[in-house]
């Protein structure tokens, strides 16, 4: 699904009226950059090891 040649790839799964579903790549030793969203998340890790870290803690 995703190209092995970007440190991060999103492509959308879907999108509708009750929520938006993406698929998020990021290479192993990449980040994907600091960012705001006034929209809740859910990331669930299919696979690897992910650390995440919100401003608020």
């Amino acid at each position: 699904m995703h190209s092995q040649d970007k440190s991060v790839s999103a492509i959308s799964l879907f999108k509708s009226d009750q929520g938006n579903a993406t698929a998020i790549q990021i290479l192993q030793g990449e980040k994907l950059k600091e960012h705001i969203t006034k929209i809740p998340a859910l990331l669930v890790c299919v696979d690897g090891k992910v650390v995440f870290e919100m401003k608020k803690g």
